[in-house]
């Protein structure tokens, strides 16, 4: 009896253990707070290392992930050589530590159930932020901070943009987007019907959450992910999916005619003169690009480069508002290619990792990783979402879950 206990006790309190903890921990939080989700985060890594030091030895799987992500990063020390303020990029270096999410789920996970229940614990917590998110969109009411949201201008009607528990509402269409896409993939490849209602349900609660966010980048990202999936990849219900899609989006424009027409509401009520900032903020981070094109201005240094620039005194922005042109003004032409190189790395091996599985639940989950990086560079023209702290640690956590199950053999509970 003392011995089971013991047993059980050592597979209770254990490095996997407190990595699984953690992995989920991270999961509940992600849709609703960044402090939680960056707690499971260290959990999880601690659960990693705990291993590594009980097995003296580095516990490292080899992944597509490492060549891109070390090119990417010599980038950044080489801007740091090179920046105005060496040891101010130095210092930001650390918002890079995010790349280890990857690494993290590619060398911890092991078991497609817990996968699965990774999974469903953010969609089910993700759906209903969604439904809050959606309430937000009619009400205004902020209930974390007890405060208003600031109204859109939507002229005749006085409606909100939706903020779910983040501070703006354009990290929150981001997030709302990716899940909106997984879950879509995941529903038209399941075959049991209480887990296809459960996938669908989400994707049009987190769809219609992004789209009440009136955040034209990751609205049209959105929208370009379903054609990008209804023409190139294959679908037992292709018809049926894109009259749904296409009945869906006829429907919201009924409920709401300005959500497609993002121009009237680029900016809030009585503010329509600043409703072209962002190609002011383009021309201007490109000048900053043509003066430092090799190596930039290094990281951490574009407000004070932002208002030199621009020489009138002006709101100050941390980012150029588009995340390629951002790397291209902190880290120059060396870093702007590495960071492409690293999307494009990533892109064509989980295509390849999609064209290597027979149909379930590794290649659903797979096809969302490829459609999450495929609208991440759409809407990324638009924003900054590499910075953004948790549409970062969601992107990756999805690339390091589609890596990870296409290396597990699947289970078959589809049938």
């Amino acid at each position: 009896m003392s011995s089971q206990a013991e047993v059980l006790k050592s597979e209770f309190v254990s490095p996997q253990s407190l990595v699984n903890f953690g992995l989920l921990v991270f999961a509940f939080f992600s849709p609703f707070s960044i402090a939680g989700t960056q707690t499971g985060l260290c959990l999880a890594l601690l659960g990693w290392v705990w291993r590594m030091l009980s097995r003296k030895g580095l516990d490292w799987k080899r992944s597509f992930f490492e060549l891109p992500v070390l090119v990417y990063l010599g980038t950044w020390v080489v801007s740091i050589i090179f920046s105005q303020h060496p040891l101010h990029s130095l210092f930001t270096l650390k918002d890079e530590w995010l790349l280890v999410i990857p690494f993290l789920l590619v060398n911890n996970l092991k078991d497609e159930n817990f996968i699965r229940k990774l999974v469903n614990l953010i969609f089910l917590i993700s759906g209903i932020v969604a439904l809050y998110a959606i309430w937000q969109h009619y009400t205004g009411m902020d209930l974390l901070r007890h405060l208003q949201i600031d109204p859109s201008f939507i002229s005749p009607y006085k409606k909100y943009r939706s903020i779910g528990f983040f501070d703006i509402p354009l990290t929150y269409g981001f997030f709302a987007m990716l899940i909106g896409i997984i879950s879509f993939c995941l529903g038209s490849f399941e075959k049991k019907t209480s887990l296809k209602t459960f996938y669908f349900t989400v994707a049009v609660l987190t769809v219609t959450a992004n789209f009440f966010t009136y955040t034209r980048s990751t609205l049209y990202a959105q929208i370009f992910a379903f054609i990008v999936y209804f023409v190139f990849f294959k679908s037992r219900n292709k018809t049926r999916e894109v009259l749904a899609v296409t009945g869906y989006l006829v429907i919201i424009y009924l409920i709401d005619p300005q959500i497609l027409g993002r121009s009237l509401i680029a900016v809030k009520a009585g503010s329509l003169e600043q409703a072209d900032i962002r190609s002011v903020i383009w021309s201007t981070s490109f000048n900053i690009f043509k003066d430092h094109p090799l190596f930039g201005i290094g990281f951490g240094n574009f407000p004070e480069f932002y208002q030199r620039y621009l020489k009138v005194p002006s709101e100050i922005f941390g980012h150029a508002h588009n995340d390629f042109l951002n790397v291209a003004v902190n880290a120059g032409i060396v870093g702007f290619l590495a960071f492409i190189f690293m999307w494009v790395v990533f892109l064509k091996n989980l295509l390849r990792r999609y064209k290597e599985k027979k149909e379930g639940y590794a290649k659903a989950l797979i096809l969302g990783g490829v459609l999450s990086v495929v609208a991440f560079l759409l809407a990324s023209q638009f924003q900054c979402y590499y910075t953004a702290a948790i549409d970062n640690m969601i992107l990756f956590f999805v690339l390091g879950l589609s890596e990870s199950t296409s290396r597990i053999t699947p289970i078959d509970s589809q049938a």
